[in-house]
């Protein structure tokens, strides 16, 4: 093994771990808002909160120094499209979910304890955090797409990307401002 085969498997575990942590919080969202229970929605909002607060950000840093490192390693000029591209990624991912995804999910456990699960503007918070973190798993995907292809002096694969990018966060919120009511549970839920 050399050093840069280390610091890639880091760096893919960590994208695994990220993503894929993501990707669950998602699919949970999804089943867990469609019972219409805002106890349910508050205890997931507050779980989530701990996962990325103590898993996420730790793997972020994690992946963002094994990706440097591979980079110094394998001589990798830096200006390159796809990197680039990551770079901006991460930057921003990191701040939406270290400036405002855990914190507001603490935010949103406070004001069910002051106002309750049912509270509107608990339930408001929670839809709102959702709709942040689709787009950002959007954004991931697209990064995860990037690294693989590694589009270097392929402007179209890029411009591309961006735009599937751009196209999948339009269809996010394009349903979260359809607002499908939800769906009650049944009695084997």
């Amino acid at each position: 093994m050399t050093w840069y085969t280390f610091f890639k498997s880091v760096h893919v575990v960590a994208a695994a771990v990220w993503v894929g942590g993501a990707m669950m919080i998602q699919a949970l969202a999804f089943r867990i808002t469609r019972t219409g229970d805002a106890r349910r929605q508050a205890d997931f909002a507050k779980d989530t909160e701990v996962v990325s607060m103590r898993l996420f950000i730790p793997t972020t840093w994690i992946l963002l120094l094994a990706g440097i490192a591979m980079v110094i390693n394998f001589d990798w000029p830096w200006g390159q499209n796809w990197i680039v591209f990551g770079l901006i990624a991460f930057a921003v991912s990191f701040m939406v979910g270290a400036g405002f995804l855990g914190p507001e999910g603490g935010r949103i456990a406070k004001l069910i304890e002051s106002e309750g699960p049912d509270s509107p503007a608990a339930q408001a918070r929670i839809r709102r955090i959702l709709l942040i973190s689709r787009c950002e798993l959007v954004v991931l995907i697209a990064v995860i797409v990037n690294m693989v292809v590694k589009p270097a002096g392929n402007a179209g694969w890029f411009w591309g990307l961006v735009a599937a990018m751009a196209a999948g966060i339009g269809l996010v919120i394009a349903n979260y401002r359809r607002g499908a009511e939800p769906v009650p549970a049944t009695a084997t839920e």
